[in-house]
């Protein structure tokens, strides 16, 4: 039966080629597809998916959905899943929308879809006006249900069968998505988008801030990064973009100085990284994709520690703690840090990588298997950011996020 069935499953998840490679040395899209043919071993009836295309590519989590589809199609499987990204949700035969543990709907995804009927349309902004600022000043607007940014335009959602604004307006076929932010909005009246206040924005820059040219990283015989070059002026969002395995995470370890390049120029705020790593790093905040602070300290006991490791002390380190706490509303977040929610964990990691004012901000996949609300709220935030002269540069898995740079980058091999 071995014999039969794992050449098969090697050829559905196209692993074949990589049989003898190390679990642990796969990309996170192979991954996840090894992890689907372990669980399809033995034929199953009932295939339960918890988030299976978090941290994947786009690319990775298509091929991941075409195999579940035909396992349904041609196997006659059930499948129940559970998952963050609502475009997967909208392939779904049902689906059920849970908040605060009530179900707030159970139907086929078309007929929520159907909520935001007549009321989705696309706003050009004003020639001197960004997408990001149209979008900050439709959400500020009660009419307004949502805004996200969208290929230089900005999708609205409103209340009413119209949406009011200063700016070009086509009416637009909705999206499962756009029902969904239609459904929550019975349960939040008003969603919370809050700003970042800076205490000092940081000093105007001649030229790049970043700018890498030639950069180059060899690990033996395998080169992760193949001369590379971009630069990043002052309060861009900037994206670096590919897939798993793209050298996206080698390149931006290298930009924060914890990896030493094998050759090119890498010059971070005017200092070059090679020579003098510890100024460059003076200037950064860093996110990690995954939770990477202090689980059984307390938020306030995290914020404490990286104060000190960042050299701030008595009144200001007190200003500081004080200013993230209400910055990022923390107060509510009791306990060890490690058992908080996902979105208070992401919004301490922020307030930890802010406190020492940087003028970078690098963001690893911030958002990965955050929920639509916790996503927009935090590109509130990091809009917010640029608008004040931060310099952001993120990784994301997830392209509707790439909408709000304002230029990217898309690496492979």
């Amino acid at each position: 039966e071995r014999a039969q069935r794992y050449p098969q499953l090697l050829h559905m998840t196209d692993l074949g080629r990589f049989e003898r490679r190390l679990a642990g040395q796969l990309s996170g899209g192979m991954k996840q597809k090894l992890g689907l043919a372990c669980t399809l071993v033995r034929p199953p009836q009932l295939l339960l998916l918890d988030e299976p295309t978090v941290g994947v590519d786009p690319l990775s989590r298509r091929e991941l959905w075409q195999i579940v589809r035909r396992l349904v199609r041609e196997e006659g499987l059930t499948v129940l899943m559970s998952t963050a990204y609502l475009d997967e949700a909208e392939g779904a035969d049902r689906v059920i929308v849970l908040q605060a543990g009530r179900v707030l709907a159970e139907e086929a995804p078309e007929r929520i879809t159907r909520l935001a009927a007549g009321r989705t349309f696309k706003l050009r902004p004003a020639a001197a006006q960004s997408a990001r600022a149209l979008q900050a000043q439709l959400l500020a607007s009660a009419a307004v249900i949502d805004a996200v940014p969208d290929a230089g335009a900005v999708r609205c959602v409103s209340v009413q069968a119209q949406c009011a604004a200063e700016a070009d307006r086509t009416p637009i076929a909705p999206r499962f998505e756009d029902g969904f932010m239609v459904l929550l909005r019975g349960v939040h009246p008003a969603a919370a988008y809050s700003d970042i206040v800076l205490t000092r924005q940081p000093p105007p820059a001649a030229g790049a801030l970043i700018e890498v040219r030639d950069l180059v990283k060899r690990f033996g015989k395998f080169t992760a990064v193949d001369r590379v070059s971009f630069a990043v002026g002052r309060g861009e969002i900037f994206g670096l973009l590919g897939p798993n395995g793209a050298g996206k995470t080698t390149t931006f370890r290298m930009l924060c100085g914890l990896l030493a390049p094998s050759g090119g120029v890498l010059r971070v705020g005017g200092v070059d990284v090679r020579r003098a790593g510890d100024a460059a790093r003076g200037q950064l905040g860093y996110v990690a994709q995954k939770f990477s602070l202090y689980g059984p300290l307390s938020a306030r006991e995290n914020l404490e520690f990286f104060a000190s490791a960042y050299g701030l002390r008595g009144a200001q380190r007190r200003a500081r703690i004080e200013w993230a706490m209400e910055q990022f509303e923390l107060t509510g977040a009791v306990g060890a840090a490690g058992s908080l929610p996902g979105g208070y964990k992401q919004r301490l990691a922020m307030a930890a990588a802010l406190l020492h004012e940087p003028r970078i901000l690098f963001l690893d996949e911030p958002t990965s298997g955050a929920d639509p609300l916790a996503r927009r709220a935090f590109w509130g935030r990091i809009s917010a950011l640029a608008a004040q002269g931060v310099t952001v540069v993120v990784t994301t898995h997830f392209m509707q996020e790439a909408e709000y740079c304002d230029h990217i980058v898309i690496m492979d091999a």
